[in-house]
Formats: C-alpha cells, sequence, structure tokens
C-alpha cells in the first residue's frame, strides 16, 4: 500500500466518521460531567433507568439511528505516520451541519501536518445531491487550484451512499458485532448519557478498511491483531434516545512496514433541529472537476 494513498484514504474515512456520529459537544466541553441524583437533568432516583445490558443497549442504538436527520457536528482527528523512516503528524479539525433528509451538508475543515512534511490547508465544502463543492481558503503548499475559488465534483454511487446513509452504515459496522461495557453514567451538554467502552470485532473492523480501500491487498492482512492494536474505543449514548452522542477512538494500525497512530474526537449537538444549508452564489458557477 502507498503510503500518500493510505493517508488521504484514511482522511476520507475519518471525514465519513464525522459525519455519521451523533455528539453533544467537543471533546474538552466543560460541561461534562457525572450524573448524580441531585442534577435537575436526571429523574428522581426512583425513576433511574436500570442499566442497560450489551446486547440491549446496541439494540437500541441500531434502532434509532435511521431516525437522525439533521445535526451540528465537530471533530478532531490526531494522526501520526511512520514509513520509512518519516515521520508525518496531521491534526485535522471539522466544523460543520448536515440535513440527511435533504442530502445537504456544509464543512469547514483545518488540516495541519507537522514534521517531515509541514502544511497547513483550510477547506470549505457543500455537499448538495450528488455533488460536492469546495474551496480551498488557505494553503501553504501548491495544490494545482486556484485560492478561494469554488470547484465542483460529480460524487459517484458509493460515496453518495457513504454520504446520506453514514448514520446508519458507521453505527452498524461500529456496534453490531462489538461488546460493549457501560461504565457509569455522564452529562453532556445537558443530556444524561450511558458513558460506555466499545470492545469491535476485529475482524468487521479490517474489513470496513478493506471496504473504504484503506488497504491495497486485502488477503495481505492475515490476522487483525496484528495489524490493529492500542484501540481504546469510547461512546456516550442518550438514556433518552439512544443516539450516539459523542465518540472517543485511538488505535494504531500496522501494516505493510508503516504505523499509522490515530486520536480521534467526534461529537454534534442539534440533533434532529431545523437546518438551513444553502449555497452561497457565487459557487453556483463552481468550475468543474473530473
Amino acid at each position: 500500500m502507498k503510503s500518500g494513498k493510505f493517508l488521504a484514504t484514511l482522511l476520507s474515512l475519518l471525514m465519513l466518521l464525522s459525519l455519521a456520529l451523533g455528539g453533544c459537544s467537543s471533546a474538552t466541553d466543560d460541561t461534562d460531567s457525572p450524573d448524580t441524583n441531585n442534577n435537575n437533568n436526571n429523574p428522581p432516583a426512583s425513576e433511574t433507568p436500570t442499566t442497560p445490558t450489551s446486547s440491549q443497549l446496541i439494540a437500541s442504538i441500531l434502532a434509532a439511528s435511521p431516525n437522525i436527520t439533521s445535526f451540528n457536528t465537530t471533530s478532531v482527528i490526531e494522526m501520526t505516520i511512520q514509513v520509512s523512516g518519516m515521520s508525518v503528524r496531521t491534526v485535522m479539525t471539522t466544523n460543520g451541519q448536515e440535513d440527511l433528509s435533504n442530502q445537504k451538508a456544509h464543512l469547514t475543515t483545518s488540516t495541519i501536518m507537522t514534521g517531515e512534511l509541514e502544511s497547513t490547508l483550510e477547506m470549505e465544502m457543500y455537499l448538495i445531491d450528488s455533488i460536492q463543492y469546495f474551496k480551498i481558503t488557505n494553503s501553504d503548499q501548491y495544490t494545482g487550484i486556484q485560492l478561494n475559488t469554488w470547484y465542483k465534483m460529480l460524487m459517484d454511487a458509493q460515496t453518495q451512499n457513504q454520504n446520506w446513509d453514514s448514520q446508519t452504515q458507521q453505527n452498524d459496522y461500529l456496534f453490531s458485532k462489538s461488546t460493549l461495557t457501560v461504565d457509569g453514567s455522564e452529562t453532556i451538554n445537558g443530556v444524561s448519557c450511558w458513558k460506555v467502552t466499545i470492545t469491535p470485532n476485529l475482524e468487521e473492523l479490517i474489513q470496513y478498511l478493506n471496504e473504504q480501500q484503506a488497504v491495497d491487498d486485502p488477503s495481505s492482512i492475515t490476522n487483525p491483531a496484528d495489524s490493529l492494536k492500542n484501540i481504546k474505543m469510547t461512546a456516550w449514548i442518550a438514556k433518552d434516545t439512544s443516539f450516539v452522542v459523542k465518540m472517543d477512538m485511538s488505535m494504531d494500525v500496522v501494516t505493510e512496514g508503516q504505523t499509522l497512530s490515530l486520536v480521534m474526537s467526534i461529537s454534534i449537538d442539534n440533533i434532529n433541529q431545523p437546518v438551513t444549508i444553502t449555497l452561497p452564489p457565487d459557487a453556483v458557477n463552481a468550475i468543474q472537476l473530473g
């Protein structure tokens, strides 16, 4: 697998994750706190929900996923890739909103690379039905396109499916064959949540990366435990809706002589609240690519 393709594909995959998982605040939100019986957001002790089992919680998450129609999202993704004696650290911050019902999304991203390859890239993007509009607002490297100029590309059927069905797809992948351990309760931005540790099915995780073309030769990975290491996944599940309201993940991906260390936190707010996404007038006549 070529390192450039690997990193670019993982960035795309993580962008899909940022569109897919529901949350309430950023990872450093000061409103995160353990639930107590004196918290006005919680029911009285006599009405406190019974702690669900792993299978019960997974079933409720999968049932709730298709009911998510819109949200705002924030994600911070930190990646360090080591290959051929070179180390590159990338931090990508994404903010945006998505209207699944009308197949519209608006995202702004900032990507900063340090180490052997230093660069900064800031981008604004709209996804409208089958078309992706984007402009690079800031870059200290030559990209081959003009700054602050709108471009557009037609998304293929697979990309469209990944974008507009991402909530259900991602939660099916993350939870359907995983094991959840309830670690307790926490309130995030006023929402009472179950805090859970996720133990994923490694074969399913590798298969998902294969389907996302993150590896060139799936048959080269014969033992997922040798390729995915130090996996830590924590989620916060809203008690009243079973929406996944926050996700933290870290892992090392080792394959073909290179190691990718990943740390990620994703959250959103305003789940199922009205959202207005309007393509800017200067993007209507965007330059066609592809």
